[in-house]
């Protein structure tokens, strides 16, 4: 039942990556506080075809300003040097992948750095 739910919510904007599955991703790497992560993936829409680059992130902090929320992480620079590399590395997978051509099923989150 929840993947017929997944494919229907799938249709409207932005669910279909929000709710397509994981494929690939990078190990997460922290920001200047010991609660904050940033990490790169790759997901596939709900619709089996469509590939995205996704950014999952917990800040280093947060505040609203006009009702809107702003948040930071801050990287040292090996730090940035590495996320740079896990998005060149999300890249690539991603192409990889759209060179297949559509995917029937995922395997499972792949770990790569």
């Amino acid at each position: 039942m929840w993947g017929s739910v997944k494919k229907l919510l799938g249709h409207f904007g932005s669910f279909n990556s929000l709710l397509g599955d994981v494929v690939f991703e990078t190990p997460p790497v922290g920001g200047q506080t010991s609660k904050s992560e940033f990490q790169w993936r790759v997901k596939q829409g709900t619709d089996g075809q469509s590939l995205f680059v996704s950014l999952k992130c917990r800040p280093d902090s947060s505040f609203q300003v006009n009702n809107r929320t702003r948040a930071f992480i801050e990287f040292d620079l090996e730090t940035a040097e590495q996320v740079r590399a896990d998005l060149d590395a999300c890249i690539a997978e991603l192409q990889r992948r759209a060179k297949r051509g559509p995917l029937v099923s995922s395997a499972g989150p792949l770990v790569r750095r």
